[in-house]
């Protein structure tokens, strides 16, 4: 699963923002596209998450989905990858012991 994760952050990390998704809102660490990316980078390198960032991530991950039927076609894909970024890194944050 950690593979698979590196490889969607890479995807992710190479494929362009979809027109009407400002750089700087993606980037900026308030937002959880950025968070989601920070933790994920985190599990994939095996740096374990708090229980409170483990709890967060968890929380964005239940709920990544639920709103993309609502975007423009053009943003879905990007929003969908991050979905999934947040399902792996939750998934592989559980199994490894809060530390920080």
């Amino acid at each position: 699963m950690r593979e698979e994760l590196e490889a969607v952050l890479q995807a992710h990390r190479v494929t362009p923002l979809p027109d009407g998704v400002d750089r700087a809102s993606a980037c900026d660490p308030e937002l959880p596209s950025a968070e989601i990316v920070g933790w994920a980078t985190l599990v994939a390198a095996g740096v374990p998450l708090s229980a409170t960032e483990q709890d967060r991530l968890a929380d964005t991950a239940a709920n990544a989905f639920a709103l993309i039927a609502l975007l423009p076609v053009g943003a879905r894909p990007y929003f969908a990858r991050l979905g999934l970024i947040a399902t792996l890194a939750s998934a592989l944050a559980v199994g490894a012991p809060a530390q920080r």
